[in-house]
């Protein structure tokens, strides 16, 4: 956390739980929850702008479908803990043991309370800055390897999701070739079964492997879901129009 809070109290009120104030404080109200809800909008329209501005030939409904996936509570989750919120966060003992503190369920929240904290203590460009560096991973993915590959990586974690499967899980289990040239064989474990991918870059490797569980997992339906999901990259929309 780079911010420096002038209003140290807004901060306190961003990193309580709920479970915390109930338990251990006299102001039950002293909590995330207001905050959440501010946040969720901010970070929807910082991340609303930016697809706006990188996929200026992207129709409306294929906009929607890329700011839910760069929004999605994994990915929350995943900018919480990049900016060690998960390390300040108060929890009431039963929380803790329960692993409320790894929950993406309440990262997520947190990091939305974090940023409207940030946007009331500092104002939206504070925000935009908080927002922009926590999701840099994942905003540097679509642009550079374009929306259609970050969203085979978003599908397979929602098919799994909507299973009751636990989320894929990605490893790199073999590197090859020279410096200049490594080749990257990336494995993919969902729903029991394990999938393999190659690239140039542990990025494209684990495209690649997400699409091949995609393709062999999902099937027939994949025709009939495939929009719900994909979209085309900043390439081809440009040589499209």
């Amino acid at each position: 956390m780079n911010y420096k809070f002038k209003d140290k109290a807004l901060l306190e009120r961003a990193l309580t739980h709920i479970s915390y104030s109930n338990e251990r404080l006299k102001d039950r109200d002293f909590n995330y929850e207001r905050l959440e809800f501010l946040g969720d909008s901010v970070v929807n329209f910082l991340l609303a702008h930016w697809v706006y501005e990188n996929f200026p030939f992207m129709d409306e409904g294929k906009l929607s479908r890329l700011k839910a996936a760069l929004s999605s509570r994994e990915v929350l989750a995943r900018a919480a803990r990049r900016l060690g919120l998960h390390e300040k966060l108060r929890l009431s003992k039963g929380e803790e043991k329960m692993g409320g503190r790894e929950k993406s369920s309440i990262l997520s929240d947190v990091f939305e309370a974090y940023v409207a904290a940030v946007f009331l203590d500092g104002g939206l460009e504070p925000a935009r800055e908080v927002v922009f560096k926590a999701l840099a991973p994942e905003l540097e993915e679509v642009l550079e390897e374009g929306a259609t590959a970050f969203d085979y990586k978003s599908a397979l974690q929602e098919y799994a999701q909507r299973l009751g499967s636990p989320l894929p899980e990605y490893r790199v289990i073999r590197e090859e070739g020279p410096p200049h040239r490594r080749k990257f064989t990336v494995e993919v474990e969902v729903l029991g079964r394990k999938f393999r991918g190659e690239g140039f870059s542990k990025k494209q490797a684990m495209y690649s492997a997400a699409k091949s569980a995609w393709e062999a997992l999902v099937g027939k339906e994949r025709e009939i879901i495939k929009d719900k999901f994909f979209l085309p990259s900043h390439k081809e929309e440009k040589e499209e129009k």
